[in-house]
């Protein structure tokens, strides 16, 4: 079973992070995360050996289906070959964007990773899908040599991009609020404000019901 929803019309990216789930496993945070109504997973775990890699993927690859849902693999073109993904998430260092795009097809999804203005123009231009951009706000967990974007850098992006931008970075769940009705439209990435609730099904529902009417809105108008 494909995707129910398209990646455009989606107002949550959830990416994985078993470092920061509490100590839950990847299987059980996705799960959740699916139950609470996500339907678009990126999966991230760099440090996993190619093996443990495949076979966690793959798993996930098999809830994913069972439900709808849409997965982007990180870095990773062989895996996300293998079990058949919708698509691989790039950034600065990896496989080229334009030779990944050009090799795999339209219909598999590509998308960057952008910290800078000029990295999301040169992304689109590239080929990308969609990009995720980051930090929106100041990191509470890791120190980044990027300036935080904020509100501004999010509408100018914007102006300037066509594709689906999900904002990435220091965003929680008391801030959507404020976003939705300063940023059209307002897409977001996540890793810790979901994979660190306590109750992660809650806590998707809560974001869901903030951004997707907004979202839908914004795409109508």
């Amino acid at each position: 079973m494909g995707p129910s929803v398209k990646l455009e019309e989606i107002p949550l990216l959830f990416i994985t992070d078993r470092h920061r789930s509490l100590g839950r496993d990847n299987i059980s945070v996705i799960k959740a995360a699916l139950k609470g109504g996500c339907r678009w997973i990126v999966y991230r775990e760099p440090d996993l050996d190619d093996g443990a890699f495949y076979e966690e993927c793959l798993k996930i690859r098999e809830i994913t289906g069972e439900v709808g849902a849409g997965l982007i693999v990180n870095d990773r073109l062989d895996v996300a070959a293998l079990v058949r993904a919708e698509g691989i998430h790039l950034g600065r260092g990896d496989l080229p964007l334009k030779v990944v795009k050009e090799y795999m097809g339209e219909d598999f999804l590509v998308g960057y990773s952008a910290h800078t203005f000029q990295e999301a123009i040169t992304s689109t231009w590239e080929g990308a899908d969609y990009i995720t951009y980051s930090p929106m706000f100041r990191l509470s967990h890791k120190e980044t040599p990027h300036k935080p974007h904020g509100v501004d850098g999010a509408r100018e992006v914007l102006r300037k991009i066509q594709v689906p931008v999900f904002f990435l970075g220091g965003i929680g769940l008391s801030d959507l609020k404020e976003l939705v009705g300063a940023v059209h439209p307002m897409r977001v990435a996540s890793v810790s404000m979901i994979s660190e609730a306590e109750d992660i099904v809650a806590a998707v529902e809560e974001a869901l019901a903030i951004v997707e009417p907004a979202l839908r809105r914004d795409l109508e108008a």
